[in-house]
């Protein structure tokens, strides 16, 4: 046997255990059962006949029926994932210290309550304005720089 057949030999044999790998994973995914539906794909056509529900468009009840069937079979079996929305808008973290102010106990109503401001005074009456200095009698110096 030559090198060329030897290599042949284990081309096909990685081959045929490529094939096996393959179709045991196919079956995993699709619940281990072989003909069970993937329920990856039934959640895709529930989401396709809600889709064309929605848009006035419309969708065979019988093929509702059937993915609703197939559906529940799958989560019976377990082999339902997260059935957590993927393309959803992830809540932004609290700010900084909300955490410890949401677990601070609430005050009592009456002690959260702010006293009332004091009476206020009147103001003291206005002072009688200061008289004007009487007019000088001689004319100031002129400057000395003139």
């Amino acid at each position: 046997m030559g090198f060329l057949d030897k290599a042949k030999a284990a081309a096909s044999d990685l081959a045929s255990k490529a094939d096996s790998a393959l179709s045991s994973t196919a079956a995993s995914l699709s619940g281990g059962e072989p003909g069970a539906p993937n329920p990856d794909a039934l959640l895709h056509d529930l989401g396709v006949i809600d889709y064309l529900e929605a848009t006035g468009r419309p969708a065979p009840p019988e093929e509702r029926a059937r993915v609703m069937v197939g559906l529940q079979e799958a989560e019976r079996r377990g082999t339902l994932r997260s059935l957590a929305l993927r393309t959803a808008v992830p809540t932004p973290p609290p700010p900084p210290g909300a955490a410890a102010a949401a677990a601070a106990p609430a005050p009592p109503a009456a002690a959260a309550a702010a006293p009332p401001p004091p009476a206020a005074a009147a103001p003291p009456p206005a002072a009688a304005p200061a008289p004007e200095p009487p007019p000088a009698s001689e004319a100031p110096p002129p400057p000395s720089w003139a």
